[in-house]
């Protein structure tokens, strides 16, 4: 996947470095991957109303081609891959404002498809590998 905007994508990633390091960590999985890296305590879940017993196991709704554009079409993601598949659709100039240019639109629509498309890929190659490797399922 080409990044449309490599400068932008650069400040991104240096804000994140300065906000939680370059070598942080989820302490719970061990995911190290910063644009999905979010800095909170159990604490802090915990006082917003997250129980302990859910906190290993976050889900979210990711919005398909933007809540502005389709605000129906969703998925469920965790949190690493929500925030993944978002930074994602930043690199590929996938607006999420409202877009009135019908053409516009529909490049938008390709090209949020076309990232999803690339992260199911990519997960079933994954699967397909760990199947292949086990004698049993």
């Amino acid at each position: 996947m080409r990044d449309r905007d490599p400068i932008r994508t650069a400040r991104r990633n240096i804000t994140r470095q300065d906000r939680i390091g370059s070598d942080s960590f989820c302490l719970f999985c061990g995911y190290g991957c910063l644009e999905s890296l979010t800095r909170v305590s159990t604490k802090w879940l915990e006082e917003h109303g997250i129980p302990r017993s859910l906190i290993n196991r976050l889900l979210e709704e990711h919005h398909v081609l933007g809540y502005a554009h389709d605000p129906d079409l969703t998925v469920t993601l965790c949190l690493n891959c929500h925030r993944e598949i978002t930074e994602r659709l930043a690199r590929e100039g996938v607006s999420m404002r409202p877009e009135k240019n019908l053409r516009k639109l529909i490049a938008l629509v390709f090209r949020s498809s076309a990232v999803l498309f690339d992260c199911l890929a990519s997960s079933y190659r994954k699967w397909a590998t760990r199947v292949e490797g086990e004698d049993e399922f």
